[in-house]
């Protein structure tokens, strides 16, 4: 026979327990929540000689006439508990806890265990649950479980910390893991400090987002309309919270969405409509102008565009669904976007020209100075190429050089005057960069004690200056005589466009005996 009955509340009606003091109170997995208030009522009894008919926690001394069922007949006590719908569905897997049974934790269970155990004060269960399950569970694919169920419990820790795993690594998240929460948490997800993913992508997860929760409340509304008595069918329906104007602007908002991706500008586009408080806001940062400025993007516009040529084969029933007007702010900024789009494309067939120029240009005075070389020297000056670099003009034929104005490339490595002390040998390229006149330089550097680096960069015309472009591996020995690093090198600053890749092959060229052209 029992001498305790739990009654639980979840909002919906009491759930009576009928349970052991002997267990609760003193057994191995003792509830302390349930010793306090036993305490309190034998506290309570002692001192007064009428019953109580409520102490301060819902809790009093229970006869035959306020008995519950005839199994609970001879129950001392009774104490009553509120705890959320979620946590309630949960007692009877606690109970057994309680009692002695074996614990199978689950993505599903350990958020109400944990409530649970933190409520009734079930330290060992707590701690099994908190320090020891959820650490090695709660991941990426988990993380959006935890998070909604945390908030239903009001876990805020819980909840916080599965946001934070959510946001670090919202690139990669598979968004289908996503369609069941609750908005006010997809905002958090968003406003998140730690948030990293770029904007674009970030705009076509919501996007996904936005429409998984449309086609789960249309099947939801389907079902329904087959059997308004299906249980089922409604509970699931209201796990779906509505989307108003705050949701929307939140998730959308310019700070963390600067940019549309092209490819759901048009979604974006006609799904702003419903929500007027957001997609009447005007200038640059309102989700109608990124809308616009994204639709003028080649993605957008050819999609655009096969529709209007073909609309048979290629439906389009976001554009069809629009309302004269916007389609006129469409086009127009289509029609913006295109003439963009030309210029950029001018601009870039004339630096494709003028590089083409250039390396045609350098390729020349290559070949005039290596043949006044041959000529001049009988074929004795050493030579170097250079090939795959991302500056083309400065790929080819290097030439030896061993005088004062080569000397002064070794700005960035040892003193010039122990450079031309120990005849350090430099290379170098005459070329044109950019419309100007310039020499590539080649020449090797002391890296502490033992080591040795070779460095390619380059001088402006009767300029003394030289701008490292490229470093080779270092290399044991000293700079006079270290062998020049072929493969391995790197670019010196990763941030200036057009340098990339670094050279793929650097070597010196044999001449062939008896050989007097190049």
């Amino acid at each position: 026979m029992s001498d305790l009955t739990l009654v639980v509340y979840d909002g919906s009606g009491g759930i009576p327990y009928h349970v052991h003091t002997l267990l609760l109170v003193y057994g191995g997995r003792k509830s302390g929540f349930i010793a306090e208030q036993i305490k309190n009522q034998q506290n309570r009894t002692r001192s007064s000689s009428s019953n109580s008919k409520k102490n301060a926690y819902n809790m009093h001394r229970q006869n035959s006439s306020t008995s519950n069922g005839s199994n609970n007949k001879d129950a001392e006590f009774k104490v009553d508990i509120y705890v959320p719908p979620l946590a309630a569905r949960h007692m009877p897997t606690f109970l057994d806890y309680l009692y002695g049974s074996s614990l199978n934790l689950t993505t599903g269970t350990a958020p109400s265990l944990r409530y649970l155990s933190n409520r009734f004060d079930c330290r060992d269960l707590h701690k099994e649950v908190t320090s020891r399950f959820i650490p090695q569970d709660l991941e990426l694919s988990t993380a959006p479980q935890y998070c909604t169920m945390a908030d239903e419990l009001k876990d805020f820790e819980l909840r916080d910390k599965s946001i934070r795993i959510i946001a670090e690594r919202f690139e990669k998240i598979n968004v289908n893991l996503l369609k069941w929460m609750h908005p006010r948490m997809m905002r958090s997800i968003l406003q998140c400090d730690r948030l990293e993913c770029g904007s674009e992508s970030l705009s076509e997860k919501v996007a996904q987002y936005l429409r998984l929760r449309d086609e789960k409340s249309k099947a939801n509304n389907v079902e329904e309309g087959v059997n308004s008595n299906s249980a089922s069918a409604k509970e699931e329906n209201e796990q779906i919270a509505p989307l108003n104007d705050e949701d929307f602007y939140w998730m959308t908002h310019c700070q963390h969405m600067p940019k549309i991706s092209p490819q759901e500008a048009l979604f974006y586009f006609s799904y702003g409509t419903r929500f007027p408080q957001v997609w009447n806001e005007i200038g640059s940062g309102s989700l109608k102008s990124r809308c616009l400025a994204a639709c003028s993007y080649s993605t957008a516009m050819d999609e655009l565009t096969s529709h209007l040529e073909y609309s048979d084969r290629n439906p389009l029933e976001l554009y069809e669904k629009l309302d004269l007007k916007m389609k006129v702010q469409l086009l127009e900024s289509s029609l913006v976007g295109a003439r963009r789009l030309m210029v950029e494309k001018e601009k870039q067939f004339r630096h494709r020209d003028q590089s083409d120029r250039d390396v045609q240009l350098s390729d020349d005075i290559m070949y005039e100075n290596n043949n006044e070389s041959l000529a001049s020297t009988q074929g004795n000056t050493v030579k170097v190429v250079v090939l795959g670099s991302g500056i083309s003009p400065a790929n080819g034929v290097y030439l030896s050089k061993v005088n004062d104005h080569a000397s002064s490339a070794f700005a960035n490595g040892a003193p010039s005057s122990q450079n031309r002390a120990t005849h350090i040998i430099a290379y170098e390229k005459e070329a044109v960069w950019n419309q100007q006149r310039v020499t590539f330089v080649l020449y090797p550097v002391t890296c502490g004690q033992y080591y040795s680096q070779y460095k390619l960069g380059v001088r402006e015309h009767n300029d003394s200056q030289t701008k490292v472009l490229y470093n080779s591996p270092t290399v044991v020995g000293a700079s006079s005589n270290c062998i020049i690093p072929e493969q391995a090198w790197e670019v010196e600053d990763g941030s200036v466009e057009g340098l990339h890749p670094p050279p793929q092959f650097v070597g010196r060229m044999e001449q062939p005996i008896g050989s007097t052209t190049w």
